[in-house]
């Protein structure tokens, strides 16, 4: 079970949207991502936030569709709200987009919230239209894709036994520190790579300059 979160941030291609939304079987708006949907013409499931940033023109087009409103003043970003709202329905594969922008702030705490989900088994990756961001905790192959350098950042105070196969600098069971620059933009050079880790977790970035 797949579901897309839209978030308020930085608009994705429609290519890269189309995508993924073959693949996706439930689509949910935050807030303003609500405004991108509707450019593509693609209806949403369920509509949730404080509607600061949606077009208000647009919540009366999709009254049809559930709205969940939120106080403008709470604990938690529309994001998370859409987190768990994807939870509740039944979905532990998500793909945020719109999660990136020119917030920093918000750019961090969505990259922190995947983090925070994935150790209840959930897994969540953030797309935006120069990277792919998820979080490395467990051995995994990954195709080549082409332009795209694939960056490793440790999270826990280490990630050991790191084993990088098929890549331009493989490594061979390396313990690498939180704070270490040592697996940021490596490339893969087979059709696919193997990541190979013993303990510990990071954000795992593929990115392209353009």
């Amino acid at each position: 079970m797949k579901a897309i979160i839209i978030a308020s941030g930085n608009i994705i291609k429609k290519e890269i949207f189309d995508e993924i939304y073959s693949e996706s079987d439930f689509i949910i708006c935050a807030d303003g991502g609500l405004n991108y949907l509707d450019s593509l013409n693609v209806k949403p499931n369920l509509i949730v936030g404080d509607f600061d940033s949606a077009n208000i023109n647009l919540l009366e087009k999709y009254k049809n569709v559930e709205i969940k409103k939120y106080p403008a003043e709470k604990n938690f970003t529309d994001t998370e709200i859409a987190i768990e709202e994807a939870i509740a329905c039944g979905f532990n594969e998500i793909t945020i987009f719109g999660a990136t922008g020119t917030r920093l702030d918000h750019t961090m705490a969505n990259i922190l919230l995947i983090e925070r989900y994935i150790k209840n088994g959930i897994s969540i990756r953030i797309v935006d239209n120069n990277n792919y961001i998820s979080i490395l905790n467990k051995d995994i192959t990954i195709n080549k894709k082409e332009g795209y350098f694939l960056s490793i950042i440790p999270i826990s105070e280490y990630i050991d036994g790191i084993t990088l196969k098929g890549m331009k600098y493989p490594l061979l069971d390396v313990k690498v520190n939180r704070g270490s620059t040592l697996c940021v933009s490596n490339e893969i050079i087979a059709e696919s790579a193997e990541i190979n880790i013993k303990n510990g977790m990071g954000i795992l970035f593929l990115s392209k300059d353009k």
